[in-house]
């Protein structure tokens, strides 16, 4: 029995033993070079930070009445806090773009299939945003959600 022990202990540390001299030839993991571990990244990639938008409400006519009203939640997905206090700064300006642009899009989105297509009001969205905050500020508009209220 202890023999046993014994050769199994010896096995172990020859396995153990090669693995650290493979890992010193080929200069893997703790063996590396230091100029290697210098060229990698320390700093870890910043998450993303998002920004709540207030809820948009379009109201939708025919003739001369409110026949329904679409609400949207956004939020707005950009990178670094320089980025996210510049859209602060801006975010009446961003809404009031979106508002415009929604006003006139979405009763001719409804017009076509009666049904709101929401990936085309998010890429309508970003293009919006692109062209106020700048290309490059916000890396995603987020379509949190989208009802409709239909007006009796």
């Amino acid at each position: 029995m202890v023999r046993t022990i014994a050769i199994a202990a010896a096995i172990i540390l020859m396995i153990a033993g090669g693995t650290v001299g493979i890992m010193k030839q080929l200069e893997w993991g703790p063996f590396a070079p230091q100029a290697k571990r210098a060229a990698e990244p320390e700093s870890p990639v910043e998450a993303p930070r998002f920004i709540d938008m207030d809820p948009l409400v379009i109201p939708i006519f025919a003739e001369d009445r409110v026949v329904a009203a679409i609400q949207i939640q956004l939020k707005l997905e950009t990178m670094g806090a320089a980025n996210e206090s510049h859209l602060n700064a801006i975010k009446p300006r961003l809404s009031d773009a979106f508002l415009r642009e929604l006003y006139a899009f979405i009763p001719r989105l409804v017009q076509k299939g009666g049904q709101l297509d929401v990936l085309a009001i998010k890429r309508r969205l970003q293009m919006i945003a692109d062209n106020v905050a700048g290309p490059g500020r916000i890396s995603g508009v987020l379509v949190q959600s989208v009802s409709d209220t239909v007006q009796r």
